[in-house]
């Protein structure tokens, strides 16, 4: 059976996995992502191939930004500020020689649970992954949708203010909580416990083990602050759900992990809908991803294996 080599390219760390035509991870690592030029990034990724030569016969990549998979062209790189309209997987290709595919992140997630995961049975769904922004993938006749410029699913950037939208992410009377990159995330879960705490919003030191730690213990501060989190998630899915009229929502990123956050988030969705009676469209069922920390790497190797 033939194997591939897959990266995971993230802000902080490249993951890289040797994986067989059936999904299996064979080996797997990682290393630091180089933040200061394409090409230190591509070297990096050049690195990790050279210590598999030989092993794979094509090469799959997740990474953030706007991604057109179908040409191989980065035209952005989220936090690789650097990549502009790159021929990523051309210049890689030929790095390696082998044929690579590159993909966004959020649609790999949702590849992966499209795959055999908690889309693999619906024709119309979204993956929500709640990590630092907001990252999502949406899949429509059972089959990522990509949009007409690469970017459906980016629901980092869904309004949640539209009165004050307005004035800019960074503006007088703006931030980043009006969009759900800064709200509907675990960021916007800590800062909200933060705030509660009389903590400033930014660098309080919280992380999610400490919130949940409080959260067993039975603070109030910490049963709220996720309360108001799961309201305006409803508030968004809802949003949502009012253009796509989607089956079902899996909900990822590390504190998917407890059941509470699905829990919660559902029973405010279930509120949304009792309180607006004249609602058209269905109330979309809420799961947790089956994937893991591992969902972008088995994604990436559907597109390529697609492809």
């Amino acid at each position: 059976m033939k194997t591939y080599l897959v990266f995971d390219i993230g802000g902080t760390f490249i993951k890289y996995a040797l994986m067989d035509a059936a999904y299996t991870i064979l080996e797997q690592g990682k290393t630091p992502s180089p933040l200061d030029s394409l090409d230190s990034l591509l070297a990096a990724l050049e690195g990790v191939g050279r210590q598999y030569a030989g092993r794979y016969a094509g090469v799959a990549v997740s990474m953030p930004g706007r991604i057109d998979t179908k040409n191989g062209i980065a035209h952005t790189g989220g936090s690789f500020r650097f990549i502009h309209d790159e021929p990523f997987a051309a210049d890689l290709a030929e790095r390696l020689g082998a044929p690579v595919t590159i993909a966004n992140d959020g649609k790999c997630a949702a590849n992966a649970e499209l795959l055999d995961g908690a889309l693999a049975d619906v024709d119309n769904g979204c993956v929500l992954v709640l990590g630092t922004g907001t990252g999502g993938g949406i899949v429509l006749g059972h089959k990522v949708y990509m949009g007409s410029t690469f970017a459906a699913g980016e629901l980092s950037c869904l309004p949640n203010d539209f009165a004050e939208l307005h004035r800019g992410l960074f503006g007088p009377g703006g931030g980043i909580h009006l969009v759900w990159a800064g709200d509907m995330s675990a960021t916007g879960l800590l800062r909200r416990y933060a705030a509660r705490k009389g903590l400033p919003e930014e660098g309080h030191g919280v992380d999610g083990f400490a919130f949940f730690a409080a959260y067993d213990a039975g603070e109030p501060a910490a049963k709220d602050a996720l309360e108001d989190f799961a309201r305006s998630a409803a508030a968004g899915i809802y949003a949502v759900q009012a253009v796509l009229d989607l089956e079902r929502f899996a909900i990822g990123g590390g504190i998917s992990a407890r059941p509470e956050v699905t829990a919660a988030i559902g029973a405010a969705l279930d509120h949304v809908y009792e309180a607006i009676p004249i609602t058209p469209f269905s109330k979309p069922e809420l799961v947790r991803c089956r994937y893991g920390n591992d969902a972008n790497l088995l994604g990436a190797l559907h597109f390529h294996l697609e492809k």
